[in-house]
C-alpha cells in the first residue's frame, strides 16, 4: 500500500504542491540547503529571506539569511510567513531606532526623546 502511494507521488510530483494548497503550512524541520540554485525558484525576498518555489513539486519554503529552511507549504502560506516576518523585522528596526534617540531625564527619570529639554517635565537635559 505504501509502495503504491511512493509510486503514484514519483509519477507524479506535483502532487506533493496540491497536498501542500490542501494544508497550507507543513511540519519542518530547521536544516542546511544549497541556497535554491538549481530546483527552485525564488519568488519574493525581504531581508535577506527567500521565499521560493519547487521546480517539480510546486511546494514552496521560506529560507532565512543563512540558508535554512525555517518553513515549508502553500505559496500562500509562506507569502504570508514572509509578509509577517517582513511586518515583524520592519516594526522592530522601528522600534530600535526610536529607543536609540531616547535618553533618561536627570529629573525626572522618563525615557524621552534627545533634546535640550525634556519634553515631561521641562527640566534641562545637559
Amino acid at each position: 500500500m505504501l509502495q503504491s502511494k511512493i509510486a503514484m507521488i514519483s509519477s507524479n510530483p506535483k502532487l506533493v504542491g496540491k497536498l501542500c494548497d490542501l494544508i497550507g503550512s507543513m511540519p519542518n524541520i530547521d536544516f542546511s540547503t544549497m541556497g535554491g540554485l538549481f530546483f527552485w525558484d525564488t519568488l519574493a525576498e525581504s531581508g535577506g529571506w527567500k521565499l521560493q518555489k519547487n521546480k517539480f513539486t510546486d511546494h514552496c519554503r521560506l529560507l532565512d539569511p543563512n540558508n535554512i529552511r525555517r518553513a515549508w507549504g502553500s505559496e500562500r502560506a509562506m507569502m504570508s510567513a514572509l509578509e509577517k516576518l517582513h511586518s515583524t523585522t520592519a516594526s522592530n528596526s522601528q522600534t530600535s531606532k526610536s529607543d536609540s534617540r531616547k535618553v533618561y531625564c536627570p529629573e525626572c527619570g522618563e525615557r524621552v526623546p534627545e533634546g535640550k529639554f525634556c519634553k515631561e517635565c521641562g527640566s534641562r537635559m545637559e
